[in-house]
């Protein structure tokens, strides 16, 4: 008997100790809901939560993708048709403007030319002889003169037959990198078709299509943050130029922004996501989108007004501006230091006492700053 007793006693010990418990923790939340009693929950005051209007810098960005393209690219073509001798680069190599790329086949031309230039040194020396017999009036005056028109055309021969020689190799028309090389050993290059594409990675820039929508917010100099997913990089750039060319096809129209010299990192066609800068205030006063409501044409928001030591509901009409990330710009109609009610205010009608719930409650005597809830 003494043993089942002292069980009863331990177990209405363990239930009282359960209910202070419980009873404490209600205490501390505020009773039932978290909301505070108080005078204010026996005048039929509202609970709302809200922040006050403060102005700061507001800026609205345009997101589209765009892509990684070079101003430098190009393909060099042979200027006559032959079969490849030698390829005296690799994929990779960097190039100088000038430099030999490939040399074609040019057994004719050399042929030719070699037997130009000994035509010209038998043609100089007989010329050379007539020169001095004329000087010394010995001789016609023709066979001088045909003597130096045979060299001079033989001369103008040598030099056309050292430009086609000159034509069988293919050389590097800019500074670059050797991105592809398009024929091989022994194969015949066509005259005007490419045979090896140079990239200048210095000339690399962004370009985007945007719509038509945007062409008279999106300037020259606006800010823009493209991000490259692929390499996770970001860069802070500017716009370089803006086409006034719409395309009728997608009615879009296009923007150029010049990269950073970052060879190793930045490729031709790299996908980048850029965030364009397309609006800005400095001192703007922004509300949650949600708690601009409409009626009609009319749009309104509530605000709380210290009152008597208590907040009332007022509504304020409003005009707005351009939105972004759920937040809005409230161009009239609202001043800063303003209680807005962000959340709440569904059922509040003009003048009805509101009540700010949680810890960070304000004293409508104080007008607290930030946010409240």
């Amino acid at each position: 008997m003494k043993q089942e007793s002292k069980k009863e006693t331990i177990m209405k010990t363990v239930r009282l100790l359960a209910v202070f418990f419980i009873g404490m923790i209600l205490v501390s939340c505020g009773g039932p809901g978290g909301r505070p009693p108080g005078p204010a929950a026996e005048k039929g005051a509202e609970y709302v939560s809200g922040e006050e209007a403060i102005l700061k810098e507001f800026k609205h960005y345009i997101q589209v993708q765009g892509i990684v393209e070079s101003d430098n690219f190009v393909l060099v073509p042979p200027e006559v048709s032959g079969i490849v001798k030698k390829i005296c680069v690799k994929e990779g190599d960097r190039v100088n403007s000038g430099q030999l790329l490939i040399e074609l086949s040019s057994d004719i031309y050399e042929a030719s030319l070699d037997a130009l230039k000994k035509n010209l040194e038998l043609q100089t020396a007989i010329y050379q002889r007539r020169e001095r017999l004329w000087e010394k009036k010995i001789g016609s005056e023709v066979e001088y003169l045909e003597a130096k028109y045979a060299k001079e055309n033989l001369e103008k021969e040598v030099q056309t037959a050292e430009e086609e020689f000159k034509q069988t190799r293919i050389v590097s028309p800019i500074d670059g990198t050797i991105d592809d090389i398009l024929v091989k050993k022994g194969e015949s290059a066509t005259m005007g078709v490419g045979a090896v594409r140079i990239l200048n990675l210095s000339g690399l820039k962004i370009t985007a299509g945007l719509s038509e929508q945007y062409i008279n917010r999106v300037k020259k100099g606006n800010d823009v943050l493209a991000s490259v997913p692929i390499i996770d990089k970001e860069y802070s750039l500017k716009i370089d130029n803006v086409s006034q060319f719409i395309d009728e096809d997608n009615r879009t129209f296009e923007v150029e922004i010049s990269t950073p010299i970052e060879e190793d990192v930045l490729k031709p066609n790299m996908m980048v996501i850029l965030k364009i800068n397309d609006y800005s205030n400095p001192e703007a006063l922004t509300v949650p989108q949600r708690v601009v409501q409409k009626i009609n044409s009319e749009k309104f928001l509530l605000v709380a007004v210290a009152a008597e030591g208590q907040w009332l509901a007022r509504k304020r009409h409003v005009k707005t501006g351009i939105s972004y990330q759920n937040r809005i710009e409230i161009t009239e109609g609202l001043s800063e230091g303003e209680m807005v009610i962000t959340e709440g205010a569904e059922n509040l009608v003009e003048g009805q006492p509101v009540v700010f719930e949680g810890s960070g409650s304000v004293d409508p005597a104080e007008n607290g700053k930030g946010n409240v809830s």
